[in-house]
């Protein structure tokens, strides 16, 4: 892949309208286990996190509880997703006009990738995306967003997501972050940005004021 500018987004809280769909799959797996259901509120805190930080916060940590739970939520998210899944409002018009910027589009997210790339078949996004990078091998945020740089060969590479590791991924790579105010992540979490957004539409016209510097 030759030299391009590549706008590098999170998954949840980002693009996917997460609790629309994850919310029943992960109740669902934690009841087949025989725990109470979870509040929305404290599921919807931990998007971002890995797997097993949902297991230890939900659950037990247990790797036998852990096991069954995570094999729950891939057989129910692959109902839920189809059923219930969203992107944000203006996602599609978002990622054609950043795609007629000339950027080169990647997902670089804490999921696997059968999880990615469910989510991005399911709500019809999967084809505007040149990468996918899930957290399979366990390299960090950091390093894979330096591993999509690499692939590139970036002029411009900017990070985009709602969550303390897409911040510190971009700060770590010195590239711009921009903080998805909308999503999952504190305020805190966004104020280390360098730029923060309350919808995915205002991501184009940061994308044409970098271009410009």
């Amino acid at each position: 892949m030759g030299s391009c500018n590549v706008a590098i987004f999170d998954l949840d809280g980002t693009l996917h309208f997460t609790e629309k769909a994850l919310v029943p799959a992960i109740n669902m797996a934690i009841t087949d286990l025989g725990f109470p259901p979870a509040a929305p509120e404290d599921i919807n805190a931990l998007y971002g996190e890995p797997l097993e930080v949902f297991c230890r916060k939900l659950l037990d940590e247990s790797k036998e509880t852990c096991t069954a739970f995570r094999n729950g939520i891939r057989k129910h998210q692959k109902n839920t997703l189809p059923e219930s899944g969203e992107l944000y409002p203006g996602i599609h018009q978002m990622l054609q006009e950043i795609s007629e910027l000339g950027f080169t589009l990647a997902i670089c997210s804490n999921a696997g990738m059968e999880y990615i790339e469910l989510v991005t078949d399911s709500l019809g996004i999967r084809r505007m995306f040149s990468m996918l990078l899930g957290r399979d091998g366990n390299a960090s945020k950091t390093n894979r967003v330096k591993e999509i740089m690499r692939r590139t060969e970036s002029n411009l590479a900017v990070m985009i997501g709602d969550r303390y590791h897409d911040i510190e991924a971009a700060f770590e790579n010195r590239i711009p972050s921009i903080g998805c105010a909308y999503g999952y992540g504190k305020q805190e979490e966004m104020d280390k940005a360098d730029f923060s957004i309350n919808s995915p539409s205002e991501i184009p016209e940061i994308l044409r004021e970098l271009l410009e510097k």
